[in-house]
């Protein structure tokens, strides 16, 4: 078990180091003239700080949870990246015909990334005339719902929810009571539920809620767990956000979609300017394209 999860740490710190390298690798161009400060040294082949600071700079704060001794950390993992590529290269990997061919289809994938990119990602942006049709075109979706912020007694028999309502009528602070005589495990925060939004409880419990005017509580309701007792601090109506507090949101759900059409579009066009020839006679079609598929050889 400890043998498996060393190497699933293993794995894991190598593809972290992966995607560094990838950073690495595409954002490397230190002016000429310029002297780099080398960190280490792994048989005569030089890592520098500044590598080393592009690729923390660029890793994702869940992946630098991985590398608990910051740079340091790292750079012990980059060597160890750098000694695998080493032995790699000494073994005459970078001729294998399978590897040839592994690197050419990454180097694919890469070409279309970075095309779609620049070509799309980049260029594709939503003007302040769509954020605004957006908004005026779906209010409900930019509207905070009704909501009441509540609090809560919780007791295990009628008798001592009885006492409790008793000692509220008497004036006592609502929370100071939950502190004190709640039996549910919010009791230390004065049995804060916090805000409640339509369609969050059981339509009972929801009704008694939303009925209550504000620093007013409910008389005992009897539930599976026990009986409680309800007091609404806050009843706040729907309200349609202003456009600036969704404006982010608004820019979230319409970039893709953008983006796609966008993507989509420019794909007809370069298809209207190319020339494509599908041979159509040498392509499978119903059970040999399904045996094809699964590995088999088509009939001819």
């Amino acid at each position: 078990m400890r043998l498996l999860r060393v190497w699933g740490l293993l794995i894991l710190a190598v593809c972290v180091l992966v995607w560094g390298w990838n950073v690495w690798a595409e954002e490397t161009s230190t002016p000429q003239g310029v002297e780099q400060k080398i960190v280490a040294e792994v048989n005569g082949e030089p890592v520098y700080l500044e590598d080393l600071e592009r690729i923390w700079n660029n890793l994702p704060e869940a992946y630098r949870t991985q590398f608990p001794g910051g740079m340091r950390d790292l750079l012990e993992q980059f060597i160890r990246q750098l000694l695998l590529l080493q032995e790699a290269r000494k073994i005459g990997l970078e001729s294998d015909p399978e590897v040839v061919k592994q690197i050419e289809e990454l180097k694919k994938q890469v070409l279309i990334r970075e095309i779609i990119k620049r070509e799309i990602i980049e260029k594709v942006q939503v003007s302040d005339e769509e954020i605004q049709k957006e908004y005026n075109a779906n209010p409900t979706l930019y509207t905070e719902p009704e909501q009441v912020k509540a609090r809560h007694i919780m007791v295990s028999s009628r008798e001592k929810a009885e006492a409790i309502l008793e000692e509220l009528k008497t004036g006592r602070p609502f929370d100071e009571v939950a502190r004190e005589k709640s039996e549910s495990p919010d009791a230390l925060s004065g049995g804060a539920m916090g805000y409640i939004r339509r369609g969050d409880l059981d339509p009972e419990i929801e009704r008694i809620l939303f009925e209550l005017a504000p620093g007013n509580y409910s008389d005992i309701v009897e539930i599976n767990d026990g009986f409680h007792i309800f007091f609404v601090e806050e009843h706040l109506k729907p309200r349609l956000k202003e456009l600036s507090e969704v404006r982010e949101e608004i820019v979230a759900r319409l970039t893709p979609r953008k983006q796609q059409e966008a993507f989509e579009k420019w794909i007809e066009e370069l298809k209207s300017k190319a020339e494509i020839a599908i041979i159509e006679e040498n392509l499978p079609s119903g059970s040999n394209a399904e045996k094809v598929q699964e590995g088999e050889s088509p009939s001819p």
